[in-house]
């Protein structure tokens, strides 16, 4: 009985080994002996995953552990490929390469014999609808009616052909890109209470389900251009450019992707780093959103303790000179040891510029500054300099006022000394403010509200221009 037992336990143990990884042999006739590479999409882009040599057409791509599904490449030099569906690890393939598609055949691969088979009807109905788009755009009036009702009926040939793709092959992978890629279709817009259509119902109503045909709980989207593409278009294209606007399509996009642990932690991931790095002013507030919500509540266990502490340390930096908040009070001596208030400074705009007296950009960029703001003094606006020297040599900070005129800013710094005469801060006004390089500007409203950040000479005027008009 034992030795039964065993001699089954090492077939399955056998039986299981050799099922592991993955074998993709091809042969593509009239190739010349070359290399090819297997690359997959992830994030919008495209990664190699394997090599191979092409020797008389034949070349075979394996490996001991199984590819992660999703759409392949197989790239052949001159900048040919064709696409292949990764779900079943172990199937043949021949073609021919003076036409990949048409002459695509598969062995042992139901989802890549759906998958061409589809592109090869679609092939078949671009090559009828491109010569009567052609005619389309120089046909006369008489004629576009007729060019249009042609190019209508295999339009309708295949949405048929795609629905009955759909229910044909509903447990094949690419029924999902399919689906995942059909408009959403928008109904007549209704009528308001005065009768009128309603204002923008069809992009809100386009957005709103926008994910409907998405399935989230299938990674192997991830692998596909299909994913990227479509959370690029719905953070970018349909949101907004406003940080209040991407955080609700977040969160959105994010309690979908919560059907899937990678899907989740991809999109997460994705959109903290973007918005991290985004260079439109304002969108480090999606960042901190992202991090207050996800990953100080311990909802991101693939990020390191180590990361983590980064990632969370430096939101806390942002967040208190986030756009729209009121930051720190600055409390600090001029040249003549006397004390001057931020708050306490009555401007309709307040200009805080932190600098290095030793730094060369500061040096280039602040009579560009003082040009500006003089200049919109002149103009009759309203607007005061609280200059922050961020360094501690008295000598170099009172050259560097008199070198660049500007006497007429208010010249503070935070210098204070221990009594070893050692340089000492007061606050910890750098990490509040997020100053690690200089120079930085801030514009400060009336109230010493953040409108502007981290922002130039040339962007002053067009920023207060900007606040001007919307008081008019």
């Amino acid at each position: 009985m034992k030795k039964f037992l065993l001699i089954v336990f090492l077939s399955v143990f056998f039986t299981a080994s050799f099922s592991q990884g993955y074998k993709i042999k091809g042969e593509i006739k009239n190739m010349q002996d070359t290399t090819a590479i297997l690359a997959y999409y992830f994030g919008g882009k495209q990664y190699a995953t394997d090599t191979t040599d092409v020797v008389k057409g034949k070349l075979t791509f394996s490996g001991g552990k199984e590819l992660e599904g999703g759409i392949y490449l197989v790239v052949l030099p001159g900048g040919k490929y064709f696409e292949l569906i990764i779900s079943e690890q172990k199937f043949s393939f021949t073609t021919d390469k003076n036409d990949l598609v048409a002459s695509m055949n598969f062995k042992n691969s139901k989802e890549n014999t759906a998958f061409y088979q589809y592109l090869n009807f679609i092939s078949v109905q671009q090559q009828k609808v491109a010569p009567l788009k052609e005619k389309l755009s120089s046909a006369k009036e008489d004629e576009k009616k007729k060019i249009q009702k042609e190019i209508n009926e295999v339009d309708n040939t295949v949405r048929d052909y795609r629905e009955d793709f759909q229910s044909r092959y509903k447990d094949v992978f690419f029924s999902k890109i399919i689906s995942a890629t059909t408009d959403i279709v928008i109904p007549e817009t209704p009528l308001d209470s005065t009768g009128k259509p309603k204002e923008n119902f069809s992009f809100y109503y386009f957005k709103n389900h926008f994910w409907d045909n998405m399935d989230f709980s299938d990674k192997r989207m991830l692998r596909t251009p299909v994913f990227f593409n479509k959370m690029d278009q719905y953070l970018e294209k349909l949101s907004p450019k406003h940080p209040d606007s991407i955080i609700v399509s977040a969160d959105i996009m994010i309690e979908k992707a919560r059907a899937n642990k990678e899907v989740f932690q991809y999109v997460v991931s994705y959109i903290t780093s973007t918005y991290e790095r985004s260079k439109i002013m304002g969108m480090d507030a999606v960042f901190v959103h992202m991090v207050e919500k996800y990953y100080m509540t311990a909802q991101c266990d693939w990020v390191k303790e180590k990361q983590l502490e980064k990632i969370i340390e430096r939101a806390k930096r942002i967040s208190p000179n986030m756009i729209g908040k009121k930051p720190p009070n600055l409390v600090f001596k001029d040249t003549s040891n006397q004390y001057h208030s931020l708050y306490h400074l009555q401007a309709k705009y307040t200009l805080l510029f932190f600098y290095d007296p030793d730094c060369g950009h500061c040096k280039k960029e602040t009579p560009k500054v003082k040009a500006v703001c003089d200049s919109l003094v002149s103009a009759g606006i309203d607007i005061k300099v609280f200059a922050v020297n961020t360094e501690f040599e008295i000598d170099k900070w009172k050259e560097f006022i008199k070198k660049f005129n500007i006497g007429n800013w208010i010249n503070v710094g935070d210098i204070q000394f221990d009594k070893e005469g050692n340089p000492v801060a007061t606050s910890n006004w750098r990490e509040q403010y997020d100053i690690h390089s200089t120079p930085v500007i801030y514009l400060l409203n009336k109230d010493k509200e953040i409108i502007a950040k981290r922002i130039n000479d040339k962007q002053i005027v067009k920023i207060i221009k900007r606040e001007e008009s919307l008081e008019e």
